[in-house]
């Protein structure tokens, strides 16, 4: 740019010819490239950070899923196995249910005999 005097009148004019344009930019200054050398590395070790640790964590929480489910299904099963251990107090209540079990184990009434079968006589 240049300052162009014409009789009392100044103007602005360019001090490239009108018709070419510069087809490559003029390069940064060196400390402005290397500022943003920096920037890029910085960034770059950060994201390769943040993204191992959201690998870690994500390998973490599917391990403590899994933990929990297997937690809750040993849960269920242990619900189910109370239910029937509850069901079973219930039963040994049943002055019948005792007598039942009482036979099962061989005791007899007084003047009651118990015949065996063998296991294949239908």
């Amino acid at each position: 740019m240049a300052f162009v005097r014409k009789g009392n009148v100044v103007s602005l004019s360019s001090s490239r010819p009108s018709g070419t344009s510069e087809k490559r930019p003029s390069r940064l200054p060196r400390n402005v490239r290397r500022r943003r050398l920096i920037w890029l590395i910085v960034m770059i070790t950060f994201f390769g950070w943040f993204l191992s640790e959201f690998v870690t964590q994500s390998g973490r929480i599917a391990a403590r899923e899994a933990e929990l489910k297997a937690k809750r299904e040993e849960l269920a099963a242990l619900k189910k196995e109370q239910k029937a251990l509850r069901e079973e107090i219930k039963r040994l209540h049943d002055e019948e249910y005792l007598k039942e079990l009482a036979r099962k184990y061989g005791y007899q009434e007084p003047g009651e005999e118990i015949y065996t079968l063998p296991e294949g006589t239908n």
